[in-house]
């Protein structure tokens, strides 16, 4: 059984040097059968599991991964509640797929589509429920274990990924893979663009006004 230590993390240009996103470990060689013993072992711990092909990648987060993690799902939730969309959240709960031998935890998640389906469903199997119809992926380094393939293989429709210095939304094809889009499906009216300025590291401006100034920029820009 090999570990893997990642590599230096990634750190946008335009950031101070010594912020850390997040710290990985990879592990191989490990079964799929541990994996899952190992999430029912650790429980709620604050740490994210992603398990692909033998690879069980541990994730700790710091404060930068979760400050963006948080600001983008209160951007996801006030679009949400301002075109009054109903909602299934889905937070950072674990997705297993015994059949493909996969699993991983989102940083947050919703069904939106879907929601009518789920809106009652306590006791997940993803071989026939459908995968959340948004996920958000903050990605300040590189993933170990391929996470985005894993949201892929479990068809998760659109990934939002963030890695500190630009917003992606990613659309699943046909062919299952992501690629980059103008618009979000779920929300057609948002481009990346739109919420890049919201997306800035803590200064002057707390989060409550930033939040404001979203929900007055949306409310002056959607049709009446």
């Amino acid at each position: 059984m090999a570990i893997a230590l990642e590599p230096k993390a990634e750190i946008p240009k335009d950031a101070h040097s010594s912020i850390v996103g997040e710290t990985r470990i990879a592990i191989e060689g490990v079964s799929y059968e541990f994996y899952k013993q190992f999430c029912d072992e650790i429980g709620e711990q604050p740490v994210r599991l992603s398990y692909n092909d033998g690879c069980l990648e541990i994730m700790v987060t710091k404060s930068p991964h979760e400050f963006f993690k948080k600001v983008l799902a209160k951007l996801v939730e006030a679009t949400i509640f301002e075109l009054n969309v109903p909602v299934r959240s889905g937070g950072a709960m674990t997705f297993q797929r015994d059949d493909l031998k996969k699993g991983f935890e989102p940083d947050e998640c919703w069904w939106l589509a879907h929601e009518s389906i789920v809106r009652k469903t306590t006791d997940f199997d993803f071989r026939k429920d459908p995968p959340p119809d948004l996920a958000i992926e903050v990605e300040m380094s590189h993933s170990l274990a391929g996470r985005i393939h894993i949201f892929a293989a479990m068809k998760v429709p659109e990934v939002w990924r963030y890695n500190g210095r630009t917003l992606r939304f990613c659309i699943l094809d046909d062919a299952g893979r992501y690629v980059d889009a103008e618009c979000s499906r779920s929300f057609p009216f948002l481009r990346p663009e739109h919420l890049q300025p919201f997306l800035a590291l803590p200064d002057d401006e707390d989060e409550t006004t930033r939040l404001r100034r979203y929900v007055n920029w949306m409310r002056a820009s959607l049709p009446a």
